[in-house]
């Protein structure tokens, strides 16, 4: 628990120190561009994540029985990344492009259900729906026949 609190003690002092380096090197006004610039992307990223997390967690949960755990947390790393770049510094954007890098995790296994006893025969699983139909021809008038 003192570690964290030390860690987030340093980590201001740390960003501003890796800014003024970098602007010693380049210059200030592209360091405040640099500034801006990632904070307008993470603003971006923000905005436009919403159906997208949506819809990235529904097609993964379709692909089968083996999906990856990195990608099941991709809505969460990709707004986490977003804040990150929301906030001035450069360790927060690197730390961001490391969320936002295609890496595989370990694949989970899905629950399915299990199969029913005695097979699919006589059960109504899968596609099979039992029941009984009748077939009612009606007849057409005349005048709406088409000729």
């Amino acid at each position: 628990m003192r570690a964290l609190l030390l860690l987030l003690l340093i980590y201001p002092f740390a960003e501003i120190a890796a800014l003024v380096a970098l602007a010693d090197h380049i210059g200030g006004l592209a360091v405040f561009l640099l500034v801006v610039l990632s904070s307008m992307l993470g603003l971006w990223m923000l905005r436009h994540q919403k159906l997208g997390a949506l819809l990235t967690l529904g097609s993964m949960m379709r692909q089968g029985d083996k999906v990856s755990l990195y990608s099941l947390l991709w809505p969460l790393r990709y707004a986490l990344a977003g804040v990150l770049f929301l906030l001035p510094g450069l360790l927060s954007d690197l730390a961001a492009i490391l969320l936002l890098l295609p890496l595989k995790g370990p694949d989970i296994q899905l629950r399915t259900a299990p199969p029913a006893p005695g097979g699919n025969a006589g059960t109504g699983a899968g596609d099979v729906i039992e029941g009984e139909y009748n077939r009612v021809d009606e007849q057409t008038p005349p005048e709406r026949r088409i000729q």
